[in-house]
């Protein structure tokens, strides 16, 4: 059978399974007695309620299928919220006034500026030039250098893209080979430094930008750059620690390193020296990140700093005033914006007291943070081979465990971050969006079951930084 026909056939399946729970939720079954009750409780009814999960249900099936693009699902979905549920407007598309959508589109301006001048590539090299020319030297100075420069940017594909086409630059000149142990080695530490330390940070991608819309007000406004930081450094020492280690143990190459320190150093003097726009960006992504790290000093929200940012992009000629069309992934907005609206339509039909009723018994079994831990790691890793979207998979799973974390006294941040780390996995090649066009970098010269067992690293890495973390978190309050 011809993949292309396997994909449509796929499509198909989803897409009618979707509209056909939409269609019995809807108008043919009638709510259970408990969610009658929480509905009613919440000032709407039991048959309401059963629209709207019909209505999401429908949304989840077509991203799991990719039956449209995720922002046409998403768009879907609160069309017939409104139509179907009859949920208010500004309840259904509220979330696109609030801080999380509006942070998303400055920082990404900022990130487009701060590539196209060519500053961050410059970052990049002028650390890297520091690092020892061996294997060891080479794998340490990627996942360090990536992870400083994860905050700066938080565009990941255009983070990971870059730090891949530098570790190929670099295996090339180290003499290792294609599908070489030392040339995949180096590809999954670039990888897991400037992608997958991005949990570290709040600007370290769009995915953490959906985790912090997801939180609930209250929690979100406790939540500044500083504070997300400060509670993730255990998972960030043993991250660094452990993914060092184990890619050393996996993809140590038997031959000698065949490059000199001057090859990175020639690299960064190729660079020539900063122009106006690369010296204007720098400014403002010092700015930008001053800001964001002292919000809770300043006041100024990091929406406003990202949009202030975002206006002088434009404003001094960086950009150009038609790469706003091009600048923000406006589909990626449109789909945050709308699935960030799910906890709030959940909670006006009293779908979240009922998820609480029916999931608390079974959370409670954990019986301490260590086990809560596991769980949701096995819970991530399971959803992730089902939900495509990385993004759908971190809010569909927080609006599931919003309830659930109440009743548990735990913070939801703590699980939100467990849930975002541990799905960044790539053990099959369609899991993770940003991934592929990372690998895509090595034009064929290292191929992904090569770096399967990198990812499985990363897994056990995260989930022992997770479980190193839980007497830390509990120290600052989250659990």
């Amino acid at each position: 059978m011809e993949p292309g026909r396997t994909v449509d056939q796929k499509k198909i399946v989803f897409g009618v399974a979707g509209a056909l729970m939409c269609f019995l939720f809807s108008f043919v079954l009638h709510a259970p007695a408990s969610l009658e009750s929480a509905a009613v409780a919440a000032g709407s009814s039991g048959p309401v309620a059963m629209r709207i999960l019909g209505i999401t249900l429908l949304a989840i099936l077509w991203w799991v299928g990719n039956v449209v693009s995720d922002w046409q699902t998403t768009l879907a979905m609160l069309i017939l919220w409104v139509v179907l549920a009859k949920v208010t407007f500004a309840a259904a598309f509220g979330a696109f006034s609030g801080h999380p959508v509006w942070l998303i589109i400055g920082a990404l301006c900022l990130a487009v500026a701060v590539t196209k001048t060519g500053f961050f590539k410059r970052i990049s090299w002028f650390l890297l030039r520091m690092a020892s020319p061996t294997f060891n030297g080479q794998l340490a100075a990627m996942l360090l250098v990536g992870t400083v420069c994860a905050p700066l940017v938080p565009t990941a594909t255009a983070k990971a893209v870059l730090g891949v086409s530098i570790a190929a630059n670099i295996a090339t000149a180290m003499g290792y080979g294609p599908e070489s142990r030392g040339r995949c080695g180096l590809f999954v530490a670039a990888w897991l430094g400037f992608g997958a330390s991005a949990p570290a940070f709040l600007t370290g991608s769009i995915f953490s930008y959906a985790l912090y819309g997801a939180l609930p007000e209250t929690t979100r406004t406790a939540i500044t750059w500083t504070n997300w930081f400060v509670a993730m450094i255990p998972w960030l020492v043993v991250f660094l620690v452990g993914c060092f280690f184990t890619l050393k143990w996996l993809y140590q190459p038997q031959e000698g390193s065949a490059m000199t320190r001057e090859h990175a150093r020639d690299e960064y003097r190729k660079l020539g020296p900063m122009g106006t726009k690369e010296t204007i960006s720098a400014a403002l992504l010092a700015f930008a990140v001053a800001m964001w790290v002292l919000e809770s000093v300043t006041g100024v929200n990091a929406s406003i700093t990202a949009l202030i940012a975002a206006f002088l992009c434009f404003a001094t000629g960086i950009l150009e005033t038609k790469e706003i069309s091009t600048a923000v992934p406006w589909g990626q907005v449109i789909f945050l914006g709308g699935v960030l609206s799910m906890g709030n339509v959940f909670s006006s039909v009293g779908i979240n007291d009922w998820l609480q009723v029916i999931l608390t018994p079974l959370f409670a079994q954990c019986g301490s943070g260590l086990a809560l831990v596991l769980v949701l790691t096995a819970m991530t890793l399971a959803a992730r081979f089902v939900i495509a979207s990385q993004s759908a998979a971190i809010i569909i799973m927080m609006a599931i465990l919003a309830p659930v974390t109440q009743t548990l006294g735990i913070n939801l941040f703590i699980v939100g971050i467990l849930v975002y780390a541990a799905g960044q996995c790539w053990f099959i090649p369609y899991q993770n969006v940003v991934f592929a066009p990372a690998l895509a970098c090595m034009n064929g010269t290292v191929s992904h079951n090569s770096t399967v067992k990198g990812c499985v690293a990363y897994e056990v890495v995260s989930l022992l930084g997770g479980l190193a973390s839980i007497p830390y978190w509990a120290l600052l309050g989250y659990m």
